[in-house]
């Protein structure tokens, strides 16, 4: 046994001796010696590296901030890391982008480690503004349409004040990424026929134009749904009392004032229902309507 031991010993030797030859012949007595000397601290710190990757696992990991619409197990499960894994495995920056890459609405994000094993993550996220529903999922979104998250439930939007949209029909949604409408994509038949008309992308800006003005306009907090199905039938659930159609988003800005001289006038205050149509910001129409029914534009 002895003997084997001995001889595997001179085989290795010899083995890296020839290396060292070869070396000295191709590069030089110095240029070996260069190349022996980085690959011995290469070797040196690779197995640093995995001393300090299994030596310093994550032991614990708090979450700070905001807390509410997301829990931690969510942000912690949107960074993608979890207890046992290394600290050293993955970068603040990393574990930072991660989390900004699941989570949208996330605002400002700050992630540091300690050489005990704590990672701590604080957390704040943007306003929701509105949310809209693709499919039996809820999604919510900003008035850019960008999609900032998904939830079976939509009270978790509508609980921090979001705005329910009806939206023309779309392509599956992807957080993230920026809703597609379903007719602003050509497909074709087996014989290369188009199976519609494929509609331009700017025909639907009117939504964005829409949603982007309705924030600027004082009538979003109040706001409880909003129907853009149809580009010349927009229509505004507000104050869970008002439906105001505003027909097309032309003249949005008079329709606006419009609107505000008739809530500011007061006579429909009492009433528990009420009309209002904008189409015709100049003969604009007030009424009561007690039969009204507002839960078809409100989830």
């Amino acid at each position: 046994m002895k003997n084997n031991e001995n001889d595997a010993v001179k085989a290795t030797r010899q083995k890296l001796e020839s290396i060292r030859n070869n070396l000295c012949m191709k590069y030089g007595e110095k240029g070996a010696r260069r190349i022996l000397t980085a690959v011995a601290v290469a070797v040196v710190a690779l197995v640093a590296l995995l001393i300090l990757i299994f030596l310093f696992p994550i032991r614990s990991i708090a979450v700070s901030g905001e807390v509410t619409m997301f829990n931690e197990g969510e942000i912690i499960e949107a960074a993608e890391i979890s207890e046992g894994d290394s600290i050293f495995l993955r970068s603040s920056w990393d574990i930072k982008r991660t989390i900004r890459k699941n989570l949208p609405l996330a605002d400002e994000i700050k992630v540091t480690k300690t050489l005990s094993g704590t990672v701590k993550i604080k957390i704040t996220f943007d306003d929701v503004k509105y949310y809209t529903k693709v499919d039996g999922i809820y999604y919510a979104i900003g008035s850019e349409l960008r999609v900032l998250d998904s939830n079976e439930s939509g009270a978790k939007y509508s609980a921090y004040g979001a705005v329910y949209v009806r939206l023309p029909e779309t392509r599956p949604l992807e957080i993230g990424k920026k809703i597609v409408f379903y007719d602003t994509v050509e497909e074709t038949d087996t014989e290369g026929e188009t199976l519609y008309e494929v509609i331009d992308v700017k025909y639907y800006s009117y939504v964005t134009d829409f949603l982007s003005k309705l924030e600027d306009s004082g009538f979003w907090e109040q706001a409880n749904g909003i129907s853009l199905t149809e580009k010349y039938d927009v229509t505004l659930i507000y104050a869970d009392k008002y439906k105001i159609s505003f027909g097309s988003i032309s003249e949005l800005e008079s329709k606006f004032r419009v609107l505000f001289g008739i809530l500011d006038e007061g006579s429909t205050q009492y009433a528990d229902k009420v009309e209002i149509d904008l189409t015709n910001p100049s003969a604009a129409i007030a009424r009561p309507n007690p039969e009204l029914d507002l839960g078809q534009y409100i989830d």
